[in-house]
């Protein structure tokens, strides 16, 4: 006989909290039902982080409307040149507002950059040249941005996706 121990993560999908009528809550409490296709689920701290992130992805591809989280990653300065990788991975394509911070929690830049490139994503609408922009991403969900200065400075991106705004970490220029 097996005296194995299984627990399973998230919400009965037959007790509450239930609500059909918000689809960002039915989405988590289907995506969490589904996850729980992958138990056991080992204790250590690592592994369950993994599964919140595979429950909030499997979630954000069944209502991709609903969809807020943005990912960042930012790399180190070469040659006057920083680039950052936004991520909305939702399984669908997704409109961002993307805009140049001096801080975090602030608006539009006031200054502008030497250079400013995408690639992975599709500049919609140029709304301030250089610091602000309207990009559709791909399917992936990727859109990579090229910011070049040649001189000390600190940025940080901001991105708005469904009313909610995100910052990436520091863009720093030496």
């Amino acid at each position: 006989m097996d005296t194995g121990h299984l627990e399973f993560f998230g919400p009965d999908l037959s007790r509450g909290p239930y609500s059909a009528a918000q689809i960002n809550t039915s989405a988590l409490q289907i995506a969490t039902a589904l996850a729980q296709l992958r138990a056991p689920l080992g204790r250590s701290a690592d592994d369950v982080r993994n599964h919140a992130t595979f429950i909030r992805e499997l979630a954000d591809m069944l209502a991709p409307d609903s969809a807020v989280q943005i990912g960042f990653t930012v790399g180190n300065e070469i040659a006057d040149t920083v680039q950052t990788t936004i991520a909305a991975i939702t399984g669908a394509y997704s409109v961002l507002d993307c805009w140049l911070a001096d801080s975090v929690g602030g608006g539009l830049t006031t200054t502008l950059p030497a250079t400013l490139s995408f690639s992975g994503g599709t500049v919609l609408e140029t709304v301030v040249l250089g610091k602000r922009y309207i990009v559709l991403t791909p399917l992936s969900g990727l859109v990579t941005i090229s910011v070049g200065y040649g001189g000390p400075k600190s940025w940080y991106w901001g991105v708005s996706r469904g009313a909610r705004a995100y910052y990436s970490g520091r863009l720093g220029f030496a």
